[in-house]
């Protein structure tokens, strides 16, 4: 069973700055990549959750990276693997050059939400 993808603020506001960036800076190609890479990732993430390189393990939280295909951005994800239907948090969307601190698996993944 597919779990559902969730896109909370932070990564919302990450894309929002990487096509404003790619709005100024290379166009509307780059940008239609970006989309697509991003909506391919969802639907792979969404059947296949271990796609990416595992980054840290907090116990049943597993925060992991996916490499886009297409452009030179990652997507920083959280989800419990103990639950195949669980769902799958996109927290961050980087550059790759982007320099930031990890992501915080407690941070993203929203363990005291009902399920």
């Amino acid at each position: 069973m597919p779990r559902r993808i969730r896109l909370p603020g932070d990564f919302v506001v990450d894309f929002e700055r990487q096509v404003l960036w790619l709005e100024r800076n290379a166009g509307m190609l780059w940008i239609e990549h970006l989309e697509a890479d991003v909506l391919r990732a969802a639907e792979l993430l969404s059947d296949y959750p271990g796609a990416g390189a595992l980054v840290v393990r907090d116990g049943r939280i597993l925060l992991r990276r996916l490499v886009l295909p297409s452009t030179p951005y990652i997507v920083w994800y959280v989800y419990e693997e103990a639950q195949s239907a669980g769902d799958i948090w996109l927290a961050r969307l980087l550059h790759s050059r982007q320099r930031r601190p990890r992501p915080e698996p407690s941070r993203w993944f929203p363990a005291d939400e009902e399920k």
